[in-house]
């Protein structure tokens, strides 16, 4: 039996400027820029592991089990959901259906104020919710200067736009993430997320109004950007709670967009002649998606499905990790279910199938884009199997037990550092996930020794963690080339967007501190 200590070198201070250490360099490698991120990720994991041993003395079989755990569990459930939306992205895209989308999101207003309310943040919440990453950045950028939106405020505008989604984004990935490193029940993570996200969902749209058109604008057009806001969050809250997590972004983006739509119908904005079959042929790809992962969702498939699945405790780890006061005395464990017909993913490979043999790409195409898609995506699977190494790493080794201790002092002054440590994480990633990963771990830890509901901060967190994607180095990257500006415009968008991009975590500060004064755990 390994028992976890969080003062392996006294005074307290040492320890935690040692466990502090990965993230540390972590952080340095990221902004200098001089490795690629892959390599970046895998020397954090080798040092990581190095501490481990060394220093809290974990045996090196089970930091060997415990890597191990973390590719299996990156590789599924985690790249499993990420490929496979990815993949029906691409097959959409190759059968035209983004471009028949463009074609529905067309205005004849002269104005930007249409275009970044529909486009701008409809289409890349919509792109983020399925695909997620980069990709709405790349292609929502890109079709916003063809609309004549000048390139900075097109850049601005997906930025923006891309942050508030991704906590349920690429079919609720992130969320699944959490509910793992942080030990907490999936239905209890979901339904204190969502309650979390309502005050930011809100206000998301009005963000992206205020960072691209001004306040000006945002004023003039306070009305749609309410009722699309109030919209898109009552749409991803209650298809969370009632539908599917892995839904949620994706029901609340495809709702604003038809009612900006419509609402810009009948101001005469919109003068194309669109009926409600065409809409629903032109997005048929995410009709199917939809479709299929609520049928997916349904309790008594999944009960069957489930069944076909088998539960595999980790050797060396399972019941094999005791944690030590003041975090309690229990035992950890840890299984790995390969449970794939279950997945969400393979009801989004079914979907990409039904699309594909409906458009008339036929069965043969979509295999061999389904192989190609899987080497274009390897550098995805790599990434996020040495980020989530490192966070397990992190909760079993007691690494994150010592980096939570010092804030035991804080009591419920750490409502305000939770969120902005998940705002850091995801600048310094680009990735909501890998901002979980990394910092997720740490909260369950932190809450218990303050003292405050461990659900409810991990929720905040990852809530806040959101707005750093906005001024993501790999983000502004994007979304400059993407544009067609010069490399040197990206300190100037991080300037512009670094203000708005902290609305996420103080909206999430001030949830949490009414949440704690008037809520119930």
């Amino acid at each position: 039996m390994f028992v976890q200590t969080y003062t392996p070198i006294v005074p307290i201070g040492w320890s935690v400027l040692l466990g502090i250490l990965p993230l540390f360099i972590l952080c340095i490698l990221l902004v200098i820029g001089w490795l690629k991120p892959a390599i970046i990720y895998g020397l954090v994991l080798l040092l990581t592991a190095g501490l481990a041993g060394t220093v809290w003395k974990m045996p090196v079989s089970m930091i060997t089990s415990t890597v191990f755990y973390g590719i299996l569990f990156a590789l599924f459930p985690l790249f499993y959901m990420i490929w496979s939306s990815i993949f029906l992205f691409h097959v959409a895209d190759k059968c035209g259906y983004i471009n028949r989308i463009k074609n529905t999101l067309k205005t004849a207003e002269e104005g930007i104020e249409w275009k970044v309310l529909l486009v701008g943040f409809g289409l890349t919440a919509f792109i983020d919710s399925t695909a997620g990453f980069l990709a709405p950045v790349a292609i929502v950028t890109a079709l916003l200067v063809q609309l004549g939106v000048e390139p900075r405020k097109s850049a601005i505008a997906t930025l923006s736009s891309s942050a508030i989604p991704a906590v349920f984004g690429a079919v609720g990935v992130p969320v699944i993430l959490l509910s793992q490193v942080t030990g907490q029940s999936l239905a209890e993570t979901i339904r204190q997320v969502a309650f979390f996200d309502i005050i930011p969902a809100m206000a998301a749209p009005f963000i992206t109004c205020a960072a691209t058109c001004g306040i000006s604008s945002t004023r003039k057009f306070f009305k749609q950007i309410f009722i699309g806001g109030f919209s898109y969050a009552a749409a991803t809250l209650l298809s969370v709670l009632f539908v599917s997590p892995y839904l949620g972004a994706i029901v609340g983006a495809g709702v604003y967009v038809v009612v900006i739509f419509l609402l810009g119908k009948r101001q005469g904005i919109f003068t194309g002649n669109l009926s409600a079959e065409m809409w629903i042929k032109s997005w048929w790809p995410f009709v199917l998606l939809t479709v299929f992962i609520s049928v997916w969702n349904l309790p008594f498939l999944q009960s069957i499905l489930g069944m076909v699945g088998q539960g595999w405790p980790i050797p060396l780890l399972d019941q094999h990790i005791m944690t030590e006061d003041p975090f309690g005395h229990g035992v950890i464990s840890v299984s790995w279910k390969n449970n794939f017909l279950a997945s969400p993913g393979t009801a989004i490979i079914l979907a990409s199938l039904f699309t594909a043999l409906t458009s008339g790409m036929g069965l043969l195409n979509w295999i061999r884009m389904l192989f190609s898609s899987l080497r274009s995506v390897g550098m995805v699977a790599f990434n996020l199997s040495m980020i989530s190494s490192v966070g397990f790493l992190m909760v079993y080794s007691g690494i994150a037990g010592t980096l939570a201790y010092p804030f035991g002092h804080l009591a419920a002054g750490y409502m305000v550092v939770a969120p902005l440590m998940g705002w850091l994480g995801t600048f310094l990633t680009g990735s909501n996930a890998a901002s979980i990963a990394l910092f997720g771990g740490m909260q369950a830890y932190a809450a218990k020794i303050t003292g405050l509901p461990a659900v409810g901060i991990a929720a905040c967190f990852a809530v806040a963690a959101v707005g750093g994607k906005m001024i993501a180095p790999q983000a502004l990257e994007v979304a400059v080339k993407s544009s067609g500006m010069d490399s040197s415009s990206e300190a100037k968008l991080l300037r512009k967007l670094i203000v708005f991009s902290l609305l996420v975590p103080c909206l999430s500060i001030v949830v949490i501190v009414m949440w704690k004064l008037f809520g119930t755990e």
